[in-house]
């Protein structure tokens, strides 16, 4: 496809041959009733008689939902109304065609929630293949610049390996969404995922699903519970960043070398000092992690990227691009998170980069990262 810029702020034309967005939320309008259309009659008799009702909402505590009221920018949604994100002509509209974006990938977290513990094994296998069918016949074949990440049943890993190999020979499946359980992200648990994935070169695509900490079963961020949607926003990072050390000592690198891993929408800055600290425990007690033959810092600048939403951004730009340069501008792919309401437009992310870093973070890391 062509990937020439389109018509985008002036500073953007400058600084990049294109801009590839990492993370858009897309959301299936209908909930449940939609999703019927994709599945055996038997099942939507099933999901009728539960009165199962998918809306984009997964029924958290109260005091967990977004304070102003929605997670989805209102002044997003499209002229039909309904939840931003809900409508694909517009969001082509509106994020790709009025932002000059050559890709964007779609990753519906509300599959993700969904899949990882708001429905049990079984249904999770049938309603995963239906948002899979869903976004691959109704949203994919609109444009050519959409890219997909299918999620998978992560409650079932023989399951999530058959449906990513059953959904990824389709040529705009860029990345593997995985939902994580309260189970290490290095265990043999997701080892048939991970083959899978590997077989089919299509990274890990990791993101924050909504549900963390609050539904039994899904990862454990902290100590305790939270108080507030300030509270557990800002714990969001830890998951993350346990993700990743424990990926790279688990020897899971090792046995699968040819994965790459995607975090989306967990920051990026914790990554310097997660480094340092990593690096300087491995030399001193290596023995007991043989099989890591390079300073973990090195896996993570061949095996990992970062998206950039949300960036943390104190007083001087000068600050902030100095971190970068010590985190590396080689792990780091640009994301919106449209339609959400602290989404970076791409316009006004990272301007004050040099040519050559925006080129990268915009641009070249995303095609390494994602199977374009």
């Amino acid at each position: 496809m062509d990937l020439a810029p389109g018509p985008v702020d002036a500073v953007m034309n400058r600084a990049t041959t294109g801009i590839i967005d990492c993370d858009v939320h897309p959301i299936v309008p209908g909930g449940m009733e939609t999703l019927m259309r994709y599945m055996p009659e038997a099942w939507n008799e099933r999901f009728r008689r539960k009165g199962s009702n998918l809306t984009g909402t997964s029924g958290v505590p109260l005091r967990f939902q977004h304070p102003n009221g929605s997670v989805p920018r209102m002044d997003a949604r499209g002229p039909k109304g309904g939840i931003a994100g809900s409508d694909p002509h517009y969001l082509i509209a509106d994020l790709l065609d009025g932002n000059g974006v050559n890709i964007a990938l779609l990753n519906c977290i509300q599959a993700g929630a969904v899949m990882a513990a708001l429905s049990q094994v079984e249904e999770s296998i049938v309603i995963g293949r239906a948002y899979n069918d869903f976004f691959l016949q109704e949203w994919l074949p609109l444009d050519s610049r959409l890219r997909y990440a299918p999620t998978v049943p992560v409650q079932d890993p023989q399951a999530a390996a058959e449906e990513i190999r059953r959904v990824g020979k389709h040529p705009q499946v860029s990345a593997i969404s995985l939902p994580l359980l309260n189970i290490q992200m290095g265990n043999r648990w997701y080892w048939p995922i991970y083959e899978a994935a590997q077989e089919m070169d299509l990274p890990i695509y990791e993101h924050v699903t909504g549900i963390e900490s609050l539904i039994a079963g899904t990862p454990q961020i902290t100590a305790g519970t939270f108080d507030s949607y300030i509270d557990r926003y800002l714990a969001m990072p830890q998951l993350a960043e346990s993700s990743v050390r424990n990926l790279i000592f688990s020897g899971t690198l090792e046995r699968f070398p040819r994965l790459r891993f995607v975090f989306a929408e967990f920051g990026f800055l914790w990554i310097l000092p997660l480094m340092w600290r990593m690096d300087r425990i491995w030399r001193g007690l290596r023995h007991e992690v043989p099989w890591i033959k390079q300073p973990p810092s090195e896996t993570i600048h061949s095996r990992f990227f970062f998206t950039t939403q949300p960036v943390d951004e104190p007083d001087d730009n000068r600050d902030l691009e100095k971190l970068i340069s010590m985190v590396g501008d080689d792990v780091l792919c640009f994301s919106s998170d449209y339609p959400h309401w602290d989404n970076d437009m791409p316009g006004a992310t990272l301007r004050f980069l040099s040519p050559e870093s925006r080129q990268k973070i915009f641009f070249d890391n995303p095609r390494r990262a994602l199977r374009l």
